[in-house]
């Protein structure tokens, strides 16, 4: 078996014990939507945001919190705070958007989203990518805190950089073995999702906690507010980037756009999606290796490894085929998509790189080849130790998973 308990230090152990106690005569940690909002407004000094901003996306997820997740006394407060940091930007750059309708004028022209399942290489095609100059993604560190706009002189040492790099720190202390599954630093190009997740709308808050009720919520909810969200994000940045990082071009990533194609062709008519593919059978057990080790954190009577397998697998399958059928129905745009291969990326990195370049007329810089293998020599492949896992430690079979899967193995030939 690959699949390990959650670690607890011995402050955490004692921090939930209490909670237990504290649980039973009816004193928790509150985690409610007026007291997140109570939270974010004495946090910024601005008023909560106006109802409606999130389409029910917040009350949703805090009735699976309380309802689903079945969290622990760290759980309950950690999810509170991350919803109250989350909203607090939200209201925070949507006062700044306000006092500067200007930067809306700003074009962003061509961004390159790369999609597809987790486990595929997205992140490996975000790394290499973000090696040409040309290519900017907003940061983890600058998603986490983007206000106020950093000094130009001081993009590279803002002290938001270390403080970010403490909490990562720390998240891996609590959840030993995460970074040989997904590698995260202060300065590495951060996900879109990490901004949608201010409107309460993303697939990863389903990684992080065992929330049903809120999957569905997110399956029907329309991905265009969080998604417009972003672009003005983009445009914020875009308009205060010093004047010696010239933007050639916008490098933009996350798998929960598999359900948003159409919401980013009509906010971004002439994006380019690079669209990348594994047998999702190969993938699953590492995405629910993944969801184990970070759930873990959270929850003690809520870690049920067959609950995450089913939730998982079905998650993922769903937005595949949302992702299919949109891209059949999107035929104005069919020549702006680029289909690699895990196994391509793996053995021809470059190559898959230039074919990239060469679909969509990108001139690379001269020495990306020489950038790009400095990368991979940097990061290699178990830097971090290795990533065991098994379908059956999730419930799951790899016949099971053939069938469920089959529209999409059959159509990309995988």
């Amino acid at each position: 078996m690959s699949r390990n308990l959650p670690y607890r230090p011995f402050a955490i152990r004692a921090i939930n014990g209490l909670g237990v106690v504290l649980d039973k005569i009816g004193i928790r940690p509150k985690l409610t939507a007026d007291d997140v909002l109570s939270r974010v407004e004495k946090e910024t000094g601005l008023t909560r945001p106006a109802p409606g901003w999130d389409s029910g996306g917040l009350e949703t997820l805090i009735y699976a919190l309380n309802n689903e997740a079945k969290l622990n006394t760290i759980g309950r407060i950690g999810a509170r705070g991350m919803l109250v940091n989350l909203i607090s930007n939200y209201v925070k750059l949507s006062d700044w958007f306000d006092k500067h309708p200007e930067e809306e004028q700003q074009i962003i022209e061509k961004p390159l989203f790369i999609v597809g399942l987790p486990r595929t290489g997205t992140s490996a095609m975000h790394g290499l990518l973000g090696t040409d100059p040309g290519n900017r993604s907003p940061l983890f560190w600058e998603v986490n805190s983007p206000l106020p706009r950093p000094h130009p002189d001081h993009y590279d040492d803002d002290p938001r950089i270390e403080e970010m790099a403490k909490q990562l720190e720390m998240q891996y202390k609590m959840a030993p073995g995460f970074n040989a599954i997904h590698k995260m630093e202060a300065t590495m190009p951060q996900e879109c999702l990490a901004v949608m997740h201010q409107m309460m709308h993303g697939i990863t808050l389903t990684l992080t906690w065992y929330v049903p009720t809120y999957r569905k919520w997110l399956m029907e909810a329309d991905p265009e507010p969080a998604l417009r969200f972003h672009k003005r994000f983009l445009q914020m940045m875009q308009a205060t980037e010093p004047a010696n990082r010239p933007i050639d071009r916008w490098l933009l990533k996350t798998p929960g756009h598999l359900s948003s194609m159409p919401a980013i062709f009509k906010l971004f008519p002439d994006a380019q999606i690079v669209f990348t593919h594994r047998n999702p059978v190969d993938v699953i057990g590492s995405v629910c290796s993944f969801v184990w080790t970070l759930s873990g954190m959270f929850t003690d009577k809520g870690h049920v490894p067959d609950l995450i397998g089913e939730e998982q697998a079905t998650s993922w399958n769903q937005l595949l085929q949302i992702g299919m059928n949109d891209r059949e129905l999107l035929t104005e745009h069919k020549d702006q998509f680029y289909d690699i291969y895990f196994d391509d990326i793996v053995a021809e990195p470059f190559e898959t790189v230039f074919g990239i370049y060469k679909k969509f007329g990108i001139e690379p810089p001269a020495d990306l080849e020489q950038r790009m293998q400095q990368y991979l020599d940097d990061n290699p492949r178990g830097k971090h130790g290795k990533h065991e896992y098994s379908l059956a430690d999730y419930g799951l079979t790899k016949e099971r998973e053939d069938n469920r899967f089959s529209q999409y193995i059959k159509r990309f030939d995988l």
